[in-house]
């Protein structure tokens, strides 16, 4: 069992056959963040959604958990329906979790799509979200989904709807477990740690996602690796834009032979 990991992590699989591919959200988000994702692609993959520890309906992490617990968690359902190859969606928060993914099994991970992701060597932004929810308390969990739609889309009805989907399964240790995930994300990894990535990498970046500036620190440091932006997307360019997130998606995935 994963450390600080008290239990197995909740997921939803579609698709009774095929390549795995698993699916990793972002904070404070939980497994239907990749609703469109899910639907697609489990035509052709057994696709596995999960909730990261603390989110949705997994266990809460006990204090100290790390960025690699929750990825060896993440082996850990993989495991319980192969002992294959296993291709890694991850955004935000799940892109830094796929990166660890991809580094404790490299013989397992044939390609990665990462999204959501920007150079923060500091990672000051997740101290700041932490100190928010220690202070705002876990009514900011909306605020925060929203806040990673473009503009356009934070008082759309869907999103709207969306965002109190996630938090209807809000409980008293939720907020607890969001500030430690975002502080176990300010442990920032050294360039030497991107350099042994091996799987071959997509990053697609909302255009207007405001991380996009950065991305390309991250294209640099990450072998075997290419940046594809998506318009009209902010953060959440997966399902602000699903037709363009699985369009290209699914174009470099048929390049490798997946």
């Amino acid at each position: 069992m994963a450390k600080h990991i008290p239990g197995p992590l909740y997921y939803a699989q579609l698709g009774a056959s095929g390549l795995p591919m698993i699916f990793l959200h972002s904070t404070p988000d939980d497994h239907r963040f990749w609703l469109y994702q899910t639907a697609h692609f489990s035509q052709a993959y057994r696709t596995i959604a999960v909730d990261l520890a603390g989110y949705g309906r997994s266990p809460i992490p006990l204090a100290g958990v790390t960025i690699p617990d929750q990825a060896e968690a993440c082996w850990e359902v993989v495991d319980r329906i192969s002992s294959g190859p296993c291709i890694v969606h991850g955004n935000s928060m799940g892109s830094h979790i796929g990166y660890h993914m991809a580094h404790q099994r490299p013989d397992r991970v044939p390609a990665m799509i990462l999204s959501g992701i920007g150079w923060s060597p500091t990672r000051e932004p997740m101290r700041r979200w932490a100190e928010r929810y220690r202070q705002e308390g876990i009514a900011l969990r909306h605020t925060q989904v929203l806040d990673h739609l473009r503009d356009a889309n934070k008082t759309e009805p869907f999103f709207l709807h969306y965002a109190d989907m996630v938090c209807a399964l809000n409980n008293p240790s939720t907020v607890g477990a969001i500030i430690a995930m975002n502080e176990a994300l300010t442990d920032a990894e050294p360039d030497s740690f991107f350099a042994g990535i091996k799987a071959p990498t997509l990053i697609l970046e909302g255009e207007e996602d405001r991380s996009a500036p950065t991305v390309g620190e991250v294209v640099k440091r990450i072998p075997n690796c290419v940046l594809e932006m998506i318009p009209r997307a902010g953060h959440a360019c997966n399902i602000e834009a699903p037709w363009d997130y699985d369009r290209r998606a699914i174009a470099f995935l048929q390049k490798l032979g997946l």
